[in-house]
């Protein structure tokens, strides 16, 4: 079986988004998991590429006539890296919910409760999978994903090879990223840290009161019933704030690549 290559400069503009897009979707939080065959993986990318490849290729064939077709490699270098960059920032989104879910699981008391996930590859604690896998739902379901695959669309666009300095001349941005993903963990984990430094205080007091109570178990006990009631009474809330908040990290990341 021959296989023929009626234009070639066609070819490689596909290979190019191919790139790009297969970059970014390996890092999703469901295609990210090695439970997930790589074939899969590559046929999904083959797929989102083709939809999108009609309105890119304009911009993809002048990157290719600008660089020659002989340089070729430089262009898939390029949006390889352009890729990963972009779905590695959708990725820290993500893990700004599984960064809450650590500090929940060390303020419960559940530090010691952990086991190893084959899906991940990896050690995770119980609230880490529970938050992480209720956004996952809470996103697919509400259909938040529109606006990453539209980012990554424009990322075409507006961070190509004939504009690349794009954002090597924005990395306050980045700074302003990370800042305010590691605020936002904080910020979710908030009822739960002053509740348990509000009973690690009572604790105190009643220690110095009834010295002969064995204050370390009784609060190890409270600290975790205390804190499953707690995260109970706040489970809608906590997960609406956190929707929220993913929702406007997207979006600032949906802004921050348009052209």
């Amino acid at each position: 079986m021959n296989v023929t290559i009626a234009d070639q400069t066609m070819f490689l503009a596909f290979w190019l988004s191919f790139a790009r897009w297969s970059a970014v979707l390996f890092q999703l939080p469901l295609f990210d998991s090695v439970a997930v065959p790589g074939v899969v993986k590559i046929l999904t990318s083959f797929l989102v590429s083709f939809a999108f490849f009609p309105e890119l290729q304009g911009t993809l064939l002048a990157e290719i006539r600008y660089v020659g077709p002989e340089h070729i490699w430089l262009l898939v270098m390029f949006h390889t890296c352009a890729g990963l960059i972009i779905g590695f920032l959708v990725k820290c989104i993500m893990s700004l919910f599984v960064a809450t879910g650590s500090i929940l699981t060390q303020q419960i008391g559940f530090a010691s409760v952990s086991y190893f996930d084959p899906t991940q590859g990896q050690q995770v604690g119980p609230f880490e999978r529970l938050i992480e896998w209720t956004m996952v739902v809470l996103i697919l379901s509400s259909g938040a994903l529109v606006p990453m695959f539209k980012g990554v669309f424009q990322s075409f666009l507006s961070v190509n090879f004939l504009n690349a300095d794009k954002m090597l001349k924005t990395p306050e941005y980045f700074v302003v990223f990370f800042k305010s993903a590691f605020s936002a963990s904080v910020l979710l984990a908030g009822p739960l840290i002053f509740a348990n430094l509000l009973m690690n205080l009572v604790f105190g007091i009643v220690a110095r009161t009834i010295p002969q109570l064995n204050v370390l178990m009784v609060s190890f006990v409270v600290n975790i019933g205390l804190g499953l009631l707690l995260f109970l009474g706040i489970a809608e809330e906590f997960f609406q704030v956190s929707f929220d908040l993913y929702v406007e990290k997207l979006g600032d990341w949906f802004k921050f690549f348009s052209p």
